[in-house]
C-alpha cells in the first residue's frame, strides 16, 4: 500500500473521529483528508511534481502534518530537518535534498529566510503563517482557483521513495535515509495484520516530527485510527509533557533514556496524574536498569517498552518488556529478542552478529550487529558509495557492537561508528571535530563520548593548544554556537599535551578513553 492511500482509507472508515489536536482545537479525519487533498492540488499548481522534495521547517504542528500528507498525495517526497539545528546545518541538508518548496511556520520565518540565502538553488518559500507578507501563505493558496492534477499525473510505485529522514554523516555531510512505500508498509504496527481503525482510543503525544520516532508516530497513528496531540509550546520539556499527558489523557508516549528518567522523577515529585498512559516507549541510548525499574513503579498502569531502532531500519529492530525481567539484571540490560516481534503480529528482522572478518560470531561473542528485513531503507539519498558501504549483501550494517545470548536476547554494547548519542540525537564526532579544528589556538583535537552516571553519553572535547594559548569550556561552546546545534556542543573539555595516535597516525580513541578514565580515577583518590 502506498503512503498516499492510507489517509483516504482512514477518512472513509471514520470521518468524524479526531485526528489532530492542538490548543484544544480538533481536526477530524474527514477534515484532515479534505484539507490535505486541497493543499495537494495547490502544491501541484505551484510546480511540485512526483519525486520532487518538499521541506518543512518549524515546530510540530497540525499544519505541518497536513503538508506531509498533501505532499505524498501527489507523490512528492517530504523531509523535515530539525529546527534545533543551525542555519548552516539545515542549509547542508537542503543543499543535499534540493527541495522545490520549503514551508516554514511563523516562529522560524526569519531563520528560514536566512537559511535559504546560503543555498545555491533556493526553493520556493511558503508559510503556515496567515499574516505573513514575506512568504505566500497556505491559506492564500487555498483561496486560488485550483484544479486537480491531470489523471495519472501523480502515479507512483511501491518501490519509489516515500520519505527522507536526515541523519548526520561521519564525514560531516548529512545523509538522507530513503524509505520506500513498500518498506514503510512493513514498519512495526504498519502491517496489514494490525488493520485500520484498530486503536481509535490511542492518543499519541508528538514531541518532534524530524526524527524516526516522530515520523513513525505521524504515519502509524493515522493508520491505527488514533489521534495525534501536540504540545502548546515547543521545544518539549518535562513540565510541558507531564502537563499535556494529564490534561489531554495521552495513552502513548515516546521518550529517550534521560527524558524517561526525568519524567519518572518529576511525575513522582509533582504527583501528576499519569493514569491515562498505556504505553511508554524509550530508546535512543543504552538504558540503565534502575531507570527502567523506577519508571515501571511510577507508571504502574503503563507498559514500558525499551526499543532498539535506527533511522535506517524503520523502527524496532528489537524490543524488551522490562516488566518481565525486573529481577534479572542481565536481561534488563538487553533489548529483548528480535524474533519476538513476530509473536506480536509484526514482521521481525533477521539479526546476526559478525566479527571483523565478516564471520558469524559465537554465542555471547561481541561483534557488529547486522540486520535484514523489508523495513530497511533503500539507501542514502544521492550517496551510492555510502549506501553500498552500509549494505552487506542485503544486510544493513548498524555500526553497533553487540552480542546474542543462548536464548536469542540481543545486547547492544558499543558503537563501531564514531558517533555519540546525546539526548536521543546522533552526534557524529567528525562534524564537531571539523568545527573545533578551525579554532585559531587549537593545534590538535578530537571528540569522544563518555558515559553519564545513569544512562546516555556526554560529548567530550580533547584539545592540544598552540604555545601560549588558553581555552575554557564556555569559550569553546561559544565558538561552536554559529555552526553547531546546542546538543552538539561538548559539555566537557580536556586540555592535553598530545593525543595518542595509531601507527597510521589516526587518533587512538580507545587509548584516549583509557587515559581519561585513569586520569579521573587518580583525581577521585
Amino acid at each position: 500500500m502506498l503512503l498516499s492511500e492510507r489517509l483516504p482509507l482512514a477518512a472513509s472508515l471514520y470521518p468524524e473521529a479526531p485526528a489532530l489536536i492542538r490548543h484544544g482545537q480538533l481536526l477530524t479525519y474527514g477534515e484532515l483528508y479534505h484539507l490535505a487533498k486541497q493543499l495537494s492540488y495547490a502544491l501541484y499548481s505551484e510546480g511540485l511534481r512526483p519525486g520532487d522534495r518538499l521541506a518543512l521547517l518549524g515546530d510540530p504542528d497540525p499544519k505541518l502534518v497536513l503538508m506531509l500528507y498533501a505532499a505524498v498525495e501527489i507523490g512528492a517526497i517530504p523531509l523535515v530537518p530539525s529546527p534545533l539545528l543551525t542555519a548552516m546545518e539545515i542549509a547542508a541538508i537542503l543543499e543535499d535534498a534540493e527541495p522545490k518548496i520549503l514551508i516554514h511556520d511563523k516562529r522560524y520565518a526569519d531563520f528560514a529566510n536566512s537559511t535559504v540565502q546560503l543555498l545555491s538553488n533556493p526553493p520556493k518559500m511558503l508559510t503556515t503563517d496567515e499574516g505573513s507578507t514575506a512568504s505566500t501563505s497556505l491559506s492564500s493558496l487555498l483561496r486560488k482557483d485550483i484544479t486537480p492534477p491531470p489523471t495519472g499525473a501523480c502515479k507512483r510505485s511501491a518501490d519509489d521513495t516515500a520519505v527522507l529522514i536526515y541523519t548526520g554523516g561521519t564525514t560531516g555531510r548529512p545523509k538522507g535515509v530513503m524509505h520506500s512505500h513498500r518498506g514503510m508498509s512493513a514498519w512495526n504496527q504498519f502491517t496489514p495484520l494490525a488493520g485500520f481503525g484498530y486503536d481509535q482510543g490511542r492518543r499519541v503525544l508528538v514531541l518532534n516530527i524530524s526524527h524516526l520516532v516522530g515520523q513513525f508516530q505521524l504515519w502509524a497513528t493515522i493508520a491505527a485510527g488514533g489521534c495525534l496531540v501536540f504540545l502548546d509550546e515547543y521545544p518539549a520539556s518535562v513540565h510541558r509533557i507531564l502537563e499535556a499527558v494529564e490534561r489531554d489523557r495521552i495513552t502513548h508516549l515516546s521518550t529517550v533514556g534521560k527524558l524517561l528518567r526525568d519524567l519518572t522523577r518529576e511525575a513522582a515529585a509533582a504527583g501528576s496524574d499519569m493514569t491515562s498512559l498505556k504505553v511508554i516507549g524509550c530508546g535512543g541510548s543504552i538504558m540503565a536498569p534502575e531507570t527502567l525499574r523506577e519508571s515501571i513503579v511510577q507508571f504502574s498502569g503503563a507498559l514500558v517498552v525499551n526499543n532498539y531502532s535506527q533511522a535506517e531500519c524503520g523502527m524496532s529492530i528489537s524490543r524488551l518488556f522490562p516488566i518481565h525481567h525486573l529481577n534479572d539484571l542481565t536481561r534488563l540490560r538487553s533489548v529483548g529478542r528480535p524474533a519476538d516481534l513476530a509473536t506480536q503480529g509484526e514482521l521481525a528482522f533477521q539479526v546476526r552478529i559478525i566479527d571483523e572478518e565478516g564471520r558469524e560470531a559465537e554465542i555471547n561473542e561481541p561483534g557488529e550487529i547486522i540486520v535484514r528485513g523489508a523495513q530497511t531503507m533503500t539507501g542514502y539519498w544521492r550517496q551510492p558509495g555510502t549506501s553500498n558501504e552500509a549494505m552487506l549483501g542485503g544486510w544493513l550494517r548498524t555500526g553497533d557492537v553487540g552480542c546474542l545470548d543462548a536464548d536469542g536476547y540481543l545486547y547492544v554494547l558499543d558503537r563501531l561508528k564514531d558517533m555519540v548519542i546525546v539526548g536521543g540525537s546522533n552526534v557524529y564526532c567528525a562534524e564537531v571535530e571539523q568545527v573545533i579544528s578551525t579554532h585559531e589556538i587549537v593545534s590538535d583535537s578530537t571528540v569522544i563520548g563518555l558515559p553519564l552516571p545513569c544512562e546516555g553519553e556526554k560529548l567530550v572535547a580533547c584539545v592540544v593548544l598552540r604555545d601560549g594559548g588558553s581555552l575554557t569550556l564556555e569559550q569553546l561552546q561559544a565558538f561552536c554556537e554559529p555552526a553547531l546545534a546546542r546538543h552538539k556542543w561538548p559539555t566537557q573539555l580536556f586540555i592535553l599535551d598530545s593525543l595518542p595516535r595509531t601507527v597510521v597516525d589516526k587518533v587512538d580513541k580507545k587509548q584516549l578513553r583509557k587515559q581519561l578514565s585513569n586520569q579521573a580515577a587518580v583525581q577521585s583518590e
